[in-house]
């Protein structure tokens, strides 16, 4: 224990603060298994949806977890190209602190390909962060 502290206090002064500051905010946590992970612009977003299964004309919610978690996540939505439209309903996005959020109220009424779309902003920069994901 005595060496890993001496080295990470070297690796401390060895790196301008502000540097490390911006290197300890880039590393994310592993993906949790069964997550989908997004990546854009230096920012990782990871969602599980909960239940697991997403089923065709039933609510279902996402936690999301961003990182780096001063990246804010400013909206989710989700729409099927294909058709041209979107959901019913806007769901709710509460925030649960440590860049992890709650997305609650989706609803996906119908089979085929939907596009999630999780909208967020990052150093100034609005990044818009897109997956698709095929019910049957």
């Amino acid at each position: 224990m005595k060496v890993l502290n001496a080295v990470l206090l070297a690796l401390c002064c060895v790196v301008p603060a502000s540097q490390a500051q911006a290197q300890a905010q880039t590393i994310c946590a592993a993906p949790a298994p069964g997550a989908r992970v997004l990546r854009e612009a230096g920012v990782q977003v990871q969602w599980l949806a909960q239940p697991a299964v997403i089923t065709v004309g039933k609510p279902f919610a996402l936690d999301i977890t961003v990182c780096p978690a001063s990246a804010e996540l400013t909206r989710v939505d989700a729409s099927m190209p294909d058709h041209r439209h979107g959901m019913n309903y806007r769901p709710s996005l509460k925030p649960l602190g440590g860049g992890r959020w709650r997305a609650e109220g989706l609803l996906w009424h119908m089979s085929g390909r939907w596009e999630l779309r999780l909208d967020l902003k990052h150093e100034g920069q609005d990044l818009h962060l897109r997956q698709s994901v095929t019910l049957p």
